[in-house]
């Protein structure tokens, strides 16, 4: 992968993150395989943190984007 994009997608995901806009963010961590983002979180969040499923509030997201 181009090391430009990178830096490029990363200066966006910055900006977006100051802005507090993650839905970009969010879209593109739906692509990254399950097995990655287990790995890329810190070994100091508990397993037991997240079950695999989504949170009450990603729900009602979920069910209506306009909340």
């Amino acid at each position: 992968m181009n090391q430009k994009l990178i830096n490029l997608a990363l200066a966006q995901i910055q900006l977006d993150v100051e802005q507090g806009d993650l839905t970009a963010i969010e879209e593109l961590l739906r692509a990254v395989p399950q097995e990655d983002l287990e790995g890329f979180l810190s070994e100091n969040v508990e397993s037991d943190e997240w079950d695999g499923q989504p949170d009450e509030a990603q729900e009602w997201a979920d069910f209506d984007p306009n909340c």
